[in-house]
């Protein structure tokens, strides 16, 4: 308890001592910051959602449910899409791949996501209850979106656990990270930049959607995990050109200063994990611009986003050359946007030592135990639960999720290996 104390006055200190932090220090509860230190990983709501089921071309594997909604926690559907996802199945790969004993869920869940891979080389996103694919959808057709790229990030990460104990698994899991990879390439190199304005602020045009950073940083870590596997050269011009694409959708003046737009003049808090992304990549090719990025966004935009409440969405346009506020939207305020800016901040500090990074983690991290504007706790940590988003100043989406369970979860098995 003595070093959790003392790690707190540390952290107030750098808030107070440093201009580009003070926003920091307005703080709503300081002892919800305290409870956070001892946040702690409980897979038991996850369980709850996870299912082993017998797949229509033989294989044992397993899903997650999607939805799981207040008071008893039942699952439910949209019927549109279906009942378990790829991006769903894959971020809890993600997190449970680093856990050893998790290997036999990782295998389930790995065949799944193989399943899902399209004979094109991408993949669809949902199946329905049946366990047939949902081809169709637009949330679900296997094309180069969301869901392709967290399947390459999970795949990657699934294989180190896998690997020599699995071998049938192992040289599938290869075939199908090859097959994506090939078609991100090519899917990639047939991007062009061009001169392109929104509202005044000139964009990125060879990036997913164009400009969309949000998806490419996602991509840019799957691509990031199978250049340090595979040793792919072929990979630093793709990666560059997702890298470049991300910094020039960076805010760099003004009291934004280091914001990342997601798309377009939009920024949004889920799934913007650029400076994460950035600071991967910069240390992969030595690359002081992608770091420095990144560190321009933790420093200076994660504390004004703190200081106006953490909205949901902003929009901005370009004024006589002055970036402004077009509108914003409070709510709602989910785990999936506050997990990248956690992953940031820690890998901030695993890169640089820097103490005051470590800081910034534990104020974010403190969203899930109730320093959030709600006052709610918003991680169940005696039953796992993470609670679907703040719908407003004093009421919060008590349903819970597979996305929000495995994001909670994700935030604090990133901050707990810096404490």
């Amino acid at each position: 308890m003595l070093h959790k104390l003392l790690f707190l006055c540390c952290f107030l200190l750098c808030y107070s001592c440093n201009n580009t932090d003070s926003q920091y220090t307005n703080v709503q509860d300081q002892s919800k910051i305290t409870d956070s230190v001892s946040l702690s990983i409980n897979y038991a709501h996850l369980n709850h959602l996870y299912k082993e089921v017998l797949l229509p071309n033989g294989k044992e594997a397993a899903i997650i449910h999607i939805y799981s909604n207040y008071p008893d926690y039942s699952y439910d559907i949209e019927p549109k899409e279906g009942y378990t996802c790829v991006d769903d199945v894959a971020r809890a790969i993600i997190l449970l791949s680093a856990d050893k004993t998790q290997e036999a869920r990782v295998v389930k869940l790995t065949e799944f996501l193989l399943y899902m891979q399209n004979e094109n080389g991408w993949f669809n996103n949902f199946i329905r209850k049946d366990l047939s694919i949902n081809t169709t959808y637009k949330t679900s057709v296997a094309q180069p979106d969301w869901w392709s790229w967290r399947a390459l990030w999970a795949l990657e990460k699934a294989l180190p656990l896998i690997k020599n104990k699995h071998t049938d698994l192992e040289q599938r899991v290869v075939v199908a990270i090859n097959t994506l990879v090939e078609k991100t390439k090519q899917y990639l190199s047939e991007l062009r930049q061009m001169e392109k304005q929104v509202e005044g602020i000139s964009i990125a045009t060879n990036l997913p959607y164009e400009s969309a950073t949000d998806q490419g940083s996602i991509l840019l870590i799957g691509l990031y995990n199978h250049y340090q596997r595979a040793a792919d050269s072929e990979l630093k011009k793709p990666i560059r050109q997702l890298a470049d694409g991300i910094l020039q959708m960076q805010i760099k003046e003004g009291e934004m200063k280091g914001l990342f737009l997601s798309w377009e003049n939009l920024w949004h808090a889920y799934g913007n994990t650029q400076s994460y992304a950035l600071l991967l990549v910069g240390k992969l090719l030595e690359d002081n611009r992608y770091t420095d990025a990144a560190l321009l966004e933790i420093n200076f935009f994660y504390p004004f986003l703190y200081k106006i409440g953490f909205p949901e969405i902003i929009n901005l346009k370009s004024n006589n050359d002055k970036i402004e506020i077009l509108d914003k939207k409070a709510f709602p305020q989910i785990a999936y946007g506050v997990r990248p800016i956690i992953y940031a901040c820690v890998e901030a500090y695993k890169q640089t030592g820097d103490t005051k990074y470590r800081a910034y983690a534990t104020q974010w991290i403190s969203w899930f135990s109730g320093n959030n504007i709600a006052s709610k706790v918003m991680y169940d940590a005696k039953i796992g639960r993470g609670y679907d988003g703040i719908r407003s100043a004093v009421e919060i989406n008590k349903n819970s999720g597979a996305e929000s369970t495995i994001e909670a979860l994700l935030s604090i098995q990133a901050y707990n290996l810096i404490n």
